[in-house]
């Protein structure tokens, strides 16, 4: 052996000698159940990472692509309406265009009432129309 491991060795035998087992005494009665709830803690998150990982499965799983399109088709339009609507506050504060705004409502509202309300043949055909896309959509 040479002087570097010698070394080493009587430094591990000064520690050996300096490090004794710590009685019980109420601080480390304290310690010892802080690491056991931490390990509670632990076990508790791990548990219910496999609850999320096995409800992800049951509804996300091989098989079953319309849920993951509906989820990521949810988690796309969040961000997309927030940008929408930072878009439409800020077109709102230039002066001309909220009037502008409020002119193309108002005619679209006329020609609606010309075009599906005024009629009863027309208002007919506008719940008609609505009663398909109910039908269309809820079965």
């Amino acid at each position: 052996m040479g002087p570097k491991e010698d070394n080493v060795e009587a430094i591990a035998e000064d520690l050996a000698e300096t490090v004794k087992p710590v009685p019980s005494t109420p601080e480390t009665t304290a310690v010892t159940a802080a690491s056991t709830s931490v390990d509670d803690s632990l076990k508790i998150s791990y548990d219910l990472w496999e609850k999320v990982k096995q409800l992800w499965e049951e509804y996300f799983g091989e098989g079953k692509k319309s849920n993951l399109t509906l989820a990521i088709i949810i988690i796309i339009t969040i961000p997309l309406l927030i940008a929408t609507s930072t878009l439409v506050d800020f077109l709102n504060k230039l002066p001309v265009l909220p009037s502008v705004f409020e002119l193309v409502g108002f005619g679209y509202s006329v020609w609606f009432v010309y075009r599906y309300l005024l009629l009863a043949d027309t208002r007919k055909e506008l719940v008609d129309g609505l009663n398909a896309w109910k039908n269309k959509v809820f079965g």
